[in-house]
């Protein structure tokens, strides 16, 4: 088992594929991404058009080293400020295989 840091994000999914071309940008290749998640947070309700897509958002898990956690902090605020979501950020333990 590995220590790692756990990144949580939730983003507007029109802002998803920006989000991964900055992730790339600095070296983070691999995630787990969710579309169409919903939730109520600071800018209200978020839940998607089922036709257009608009107001959809999609969740993002990283696993990272924790010297790592800083830089992908701040490019993600970067995105956040702009359009809103959220990142948490938490200890974890990564079982390898």
């Amino acid at each position: 088992m590995q220590q790692v840091k756990r990144v949580e994000i939730v983003v507007d999914s029109l802002d998803f594929h920006s989000l991964l071309d900055e992730l790339s940008a600095i070296g983070v290749h691999d995630y787990t991404a969710m579309k169409g998640v919903f939730g109520r947070g600071s800018r209200g309700e978020r839940g998607g058009d089922p036709f257009s897509g608009a107001f959809d958002n999609t969740y993002v898990l990283l696993a990272c080293q924790p010297e790592q956690v800083d830089l992908i902090v701040d490019t993600v605020r970067r995105i956040l400020v702009g359009r809103g979501g959220m990142c948490l950020v938490s200890d974890a333990v990564w079982v390898r295989h």
